[in-house]
């Protein structure tokens, strides 16, 4: 029926027929669609994402790096996550189901991990490279590390770190394979990297247009894919960068102002033959008495009018609060930008109650706790197991049956640096009673806090031995169970357990007579 009617109408009038047509479409149309004269300035264009993301990517690198250095905002963002996702470091605990082979391997790794073995350049340990890649990762939107195989010397392996800023951008093919290359990337039709294309850089800081193809096995690309088309990293403080900058400026031009405030000098109007006149004015040839012309005003200056003249000044009504209120705006919306809270955007705990700060850091948590296993899986891991295949194959590690087991071998757990506790004593109670009930595991809890269970049993089985020397009983060393018994005084001082059931029974029984003996009154 209905389309006959608008048959009807467009046989009649098709101007009326097409009016009718565009009006029932926008009906079914999203609001978020529509293009009006207030927001017909704002049409994106869907199109491939490195298309997208190539012509913006190193001007929002720059922009963020700048950021980076100058903006104690963004510093504060940046520093607050890689302290709490790297830390002291992330660091494996091997898992052979071979304790004492485990016990080789994480030696031999925490000699690796020295600043003269890993790095290439000799002057960062693993943990201190752990920092820079997150933080480049964050910064820049992405990082390379390539793996260096050294035939001469102790530890066969070193890591080279190459800045996002030397992939070649001018080739499009591969020389002799006739591969795509995009973005100094070489890609096979599923856009999964066959090799790098880096560009050379002498010591003296000049970049050779000349890049080296380097496999993509020998490289770990540290970034985040957002798209399925997606082949570089874009900086993680892109969303946030426009606010980060906007508040800068406005902070300065506060600076400012209080700066001009603070130097408004004071002027004195004298009659003539008074001590200290001096006629004229300002910008007229005066000179103060050393000599300088007076052509501006100094913090603290006072100027002498000639009679009958008078100067009025401006008093700014600006002040620090409104300041406050808009950088605690701001800071809060860059926070969410990242993930993150107020309080740890702006440190601020002064306006929080513990019940807002406690549920921060928890949301907190959930953001980083990714991010450590990002950074577990995508760089220590590869690197792991390519350090343990040149370590048996330099001899380094003893292990005959190594490439039959080798999944086995390079079996690892790593182990995230630790958070404090936000309510110690509450937090506390329930690990030891997760213990007990078997709901939590040593090992998991040693992780959670960023320790080596093993180191710790070590240490408290010293610590015992020292004490129990020395005359000295830990408590925190006695068996759950043990606790349990000398609480329930079913051992130890007082007499035995069946004494102390009778004791027991008679308090039991007086009671009860005093009970009956109170009704009765």
């Amino acid at each position: 029926m209905i389309g006959l009617l608008e048959k009807a109408i467009a046989a009649i009038s098709p101007q009326w027929a097409c009016k009718r047509a565009f009006y029932a479409e926008s009906l079914r149309a999203y609001e978020a669609g529509e293009v009006t004269r207030f927001n017909d300035g704002w049409v994106p264009v869907n199109e491939d994402t490195e298309n997208a993301d190539k012509p913006q990517r190193d001007l929002i690198k720059a922009r963020a790096r700048y950021l980076e250095r100058n903006s104690d905002i963004a510093g504060a963002a940046v520093g607050g996550i890689v302290r709490n996702v790297v830390g002291t470091g992330i660091k494996p605990q091997a898992r052979t189901g071979d304790e004492e082979l485990n016990r080789r391997i994480e030696a031999l790794w925490r000699d690796w991990t020295a600043a003269e073995n890993c790095d290439i350049t000799g002057q960062q340990s693993f943990e201190e490279l752990q920092a820079m890649l997150l933080r480049r990762k964050i910064v820049d939107g992405e990082i390379l590390v390539k793996k260096v195989v050294v035939r001469k010397g102790g530890h066969p392996l070193k890591l080279q770190v190459i800045k996002s800023d030397l992939l070649s951008s001018f080739m499009m093919y591969a020389p002799k394979t006739s591969n795509i290359i995009r973005s100094g990337i070489e890609l096979n039709d599923h856009l999964r990297p066959l090799a790098y294309w880096i560009d050379r850089k002498s010591p003296d800081g000049y970049i050779e247009y000349n890049p080296d193809r380097i496999p993509a096995e020998q490289i770990i690309h540290l970034w985040t894919r957002a798209q399925p088309d997606q082949i570089r990293g874009i900086s993680d403080l892109a969303p946030i960068i426009k606010r980060l900058k906007d508040t800068q400026d406005y902070l300065d031009a506060e600076t400012l102002t209080a700066r001009i405030a603070a130097c408004f000098s004071v002027f004195i109007t004298t009659q003539t033959g008074a001590p200290g006149a001096m006629p004229g004015r300002i910008g007229n040839g005066m000179k103060d008495p050393e000599g300088k012309k007076l052509s501006a005003i100094r913090p603290g200056m006072i100027k002498y009018l000639a009679p009958g003249e008078s100067v009025e000044t401006a008093n700014p009504s600006r002040g620090l609060a409104n300041a406050r209120d808009y950088v605690a705006i701001q800071e809060r919306l860059a926070g969410a930008g990242l993930g993150l809270s107020y309080e740890l955007m702006s440190r601020d705990f002064n306006t929080s109650s513990f019940s807002s700060a406690r549920q921060g850091m928890l949301e907190d948590r959930k953001t980083f706790e990714p991010m450590q296993v990002f950074m577990a899986s995508h760089l220590c891991a590869p690197i792991y197991r390519e350090w343990m295949d040149l370590c048996v194959l330099s001899g380094s590690l003893d292990i005959p049956d190594y490439f039959e087991r080798r999944e086995a071998y390079q079996s690892v757990e790593w182990v995230t640096p630790g958070w404090s506790w936000i309510d110690p004593q509450k937090e506390v109670q329930a690990d030891i009673a997760a213990i007990q009930n078997g709901g939590k595991t040593l090992s998991q809890w040693c992780a959670e806090r960023g320790y080596d269970w093993r180191e710790q049993l070590e240490q408290m089985a010293l610590e015992k031995e020292t004490a129990e020397a020395m005359g000295l009983t830990l408590s925190v060393h006695t068996p759950v169970t043990v606790q349990a018994a000398q609480s329930n005084h079913v051992e130890g001082a007082g007499g035995s357990a069946d004494a102390n059931d009778d004791e027991d029974e008679k308090e039991d029984a007086d009671g009860e007579d005093k009970d009956k003996d109170e009704k009765q009154e």
